[in-house]
């Protein structure tokens, strides 16, 4: 049996709700899509200055990172850093906190994202048992651009959301390699997705938080579905599926809870099994 590989977003801030969820899956497999699994679930520890996409201001303790750590990898899921600031400078590479938290998962078991790179290549020195990404944030919408990166030493490619649904994407070589983002909750082709990613990595530079105008991902999961890069359950576990094309990212670093839920709801479980799975996960917020 095929897989369907999904990557879900908040390690941290959503830890029990994931970690809560893969249990779910695991005891009650009838309740969700055939051959569908939580592979990562993607992020940073809070104060990651090196952290880019979505912002993450905090701290955790050693010993927390550790349990977040543990409990993942426990369960089969890697643990997957989205080490994208596109502000960096070389003096950010020392960073105490974020070489210990690679220190910490240095265990062939995790992997990074990464769109620097100079930073790429510091952590492939420093860390070589992490499996490496190549992140949406680096805005590749060209199908050549797309295959260059496809064939480099990256485990997964993550797609600009502009290539879902269009034929160019059918035609790309190395499907076991693409990851594509569902449920964007942007516009589709927004404009400003470089100013955007630059404004939250110097907010994650400065500790300051991040106040940029976008009404976009406040949307709730319904409207999302209205984009035209949203990718149905049917398309996915159908046509996409058929196609090689198995890995699937789920949008939602920083967005409430209940939202959030609605997403995995709709993408993890049979549609006459939704309400339990709902149920399920909202007892763990209330």
């Amino acid at each position: 049996m095929s897989t369907t590989n999904f990557f879900l977003p908040g390690f941290y801030e959503n830890f029990h709700i994931i970690t809560f969820l893969a249990d779910l899956m695991e005891e009650t497999p009838d309740y969700f899509y055939e051959g569908a699994k939580i592979r990562a679930a993607y992020g940073c520890f809070p104060g990651n200055i090196w952290n880019g996409g979505r912002g993450g201001l905090g701290s955790a303790t050693k010993d927390e990172i550790q349990q977040v750590f543990e409990e993942y990898n426990r369960r089969g899921i890697s643990l997957r850093f989205t080490y994208t600031n596109p502000m960096l400078e070389k003096i950010h590479f020392y960073d105490t906190y974020c070489n210990l938290c690679m220190e910490l998962g240095n265990n062939g078991q995790n992997e990074v994202l990464v769109n620097s790179p100079e930073l790429e290549e510091f952590l492939r020195k420093m860390y070589p048992s992490y499996s490496f990404l190549s992140s949406t944030t680096k805005c590749l919408d060209d199908p050549a651009q797309i295959t260059e990166e496809l064939n480099k030493d990256y485990k997964l490619v993550v797609l600009d959301s502009a290539m879902n649904n269009t034929e160019e994407l059918f035609s790309l070589p190395h499907k076991e390699k693409i990851e594509l983002i569902v449920n964007h909750y942007c516009r589709d082709n927004c404009p400003n997705r470089r100013e955007h990613y630059r404004e939250v990595g110097r907010c994650q530079l400065e500790y300051e938080e991040i106040n940029y105008p976008c009404g976009f991902i406040t949307r709730d999961f319904y409207k999302v579905m209205q984009n035209r890069s949203f990718i149905t359950t049917d398309l996915i576990y159908g046509k996409y599926k058929n196609a090689g094309l198995c890995n699937m990212k789920l949008d939602g670093r920083g967005f409430k809870k209940v939202k959030l839920i609605e997403s995995f709801v709709y993408f993890l479980a049979k549609p006459e099994h939704r309400d339990e799975v709902r149920m399920a996960l909202l007892s763990r917020i209330v």
